[in-house]
């Protein structure tokens, strides 16, 4: 029997995001005759680490400091890396790229595979330059859109030939469910009986959702029953709260915080909304599309590369709550066109988004980094 492969995947956290389910959908759908996966966390575990413990695979959070910065926590990481014998390991973001790559070299690896999983560009300096000079010890450095590949190699200096592309993917049969459409909304706090629109990400100025918020008054004047349902958690939130409580729109707005159940949610939404100002490959857009939830993006980041507008959906300018409100208004007043929408989206993300495919990608970057 031949051994198996010891990869480990290093994230700062397994909180809920979608870098965050990369991992998890990697280790899900992994050829373990062929892998032996290990998670390690720099920062703090999250709540995806008892789904990846579920499939039998180690979650490791590096020992913390007390108190500051632990600028020598790439020593911390070598010492692990060598304990659990490892022969690849693939970072994802800034600081697991950094600690990861030294704790690697340190410890006697030569296999790193890099996954950008996008941010607003130029960043700062240092880690830009940090970056470029890490991907130097880098197999492969991975975009997850064509956006932001580009990115990686017009401001950070990448060399080409280590960049690939590969799109975020996700699991199909999880969202792929029935369920009790009115016993969720009683569940969420949906109390009205018009149309429900929606999102579920981190809230943080990334995701625009500031211009959500002010395009809903647009919105309730044409649908007076509509429900906003913000679920997430993040340094926006008491900032949105207060914005909502200012526009006086606080009674079409549920916020129900960071959920372990979005595929159910999903469910409940007449249409997808996603104001962001910046984006790689949003796993939120591929969820809906799999859930069968008709969508409304800002046209940002590698989001074009799953929506085409007006064939799976609806892009807009990013950063202007009046045409967003036009868009959401016209897909609210058109059942054909959202049906047509989730039926042309389901088409895309079957042949292109799905976490099987993505992790086939993955696979074969490993092996040929070995080889």
């Amino acid at each position: 029997m031949n051994k198996k492969i010891k990869l480990m995947q290093i994230t700062h956290d397994l909180a809920i995001g979608g870098l965050q389910q990369v991992v998890v959908n990697i280790c899900r759908m992994i050829d373990k005759d062929k892998f032996d996966v290990t998670v390690l966390c720099l920062r703090d575990k999250g709540e995806f680490e008892t789904e990846i413990e579920k499939l039998g695979i180690k979650v490791i959070l590096v020992p913390q400091k007390e108190n500051g910065a632990d600028y020598f926590s790439f020593m911390k990481v070598a010492k692990i890396i060598k304990q659990e014998n490892i022969e690849i390991i693939h970072t994802h973001n800034t600081q697991p790229f950094i600690d990861g790559t030294i704790g690697a070299l340190i410890s006697g690896v030569r296999t790193v595979i890099h996954t950008d999983h996008a941010r607003e560009f130029p960043d700062k300096r240092r880690y830009m330059f940090a970056e470029w000079l890490m991907s130097h010890f880098a197999y492969k450095v991975v975009g997850v859109s064509e956006h932001t590949s580009r990115n990686l190699n017009k401001y950070e200096r990448i060399a080409k030939n280590k960049i690939v592309t590969i799109p975020n993917g996700i699991e199909e049969s999880i969202y792929d469910i029935d369920i009790d459409v009115m016993k969720k909304k009683h569940e969420i706090g949906i109390l009205r009986d018009g149309p429900v629109i929606g999102l579920g990400v981190r809230l943080s100025r990334q995701k625009g959702i500031t211009y959500l918020l002010q395009a809903m008054p647009s919105i309730i004047a044409k649908f007076p029953d509509v429900t906003l349902v913000i679920a997430g958690k993040g340094d926006y939130e008491e900032r949105l709260r207060n914005e909502a409580n200012d526009l006086g729109i606080n009674e079409n707005i549920i916020f129900i915080g960071a959920r372990l159940d979005m595929q159910e949610i999903l469910k409940v939404l007449d249409l997808y909304v996603l104001p962001s100002l910046f984006e790689g490959l949003p796993m939120v857009l591929l969820e809906a599309m799999a859930s069968g939830c008709p969508i409304v993006a800002t046209d940002v980041g590698g989001n074009s590369q799953a929506i085409t507008h007006g064939e799976n959906g609806s892009l807009v300018e990013s950063e202007n709550p009046e045409g967003l409100a036009k868009e959401v208004v016209k897909l609210l007043g058109d059942e054909n066109l959202r049906k047509s929408y989730i039926d042309n989206g389901y088409k895309k993300f079957r042949s292109t988004f799905s976490s099987k495919v993505m992790t086939e990608r993955y696979q074969e970057l490993y092996l040929k980094a070995l080889s």
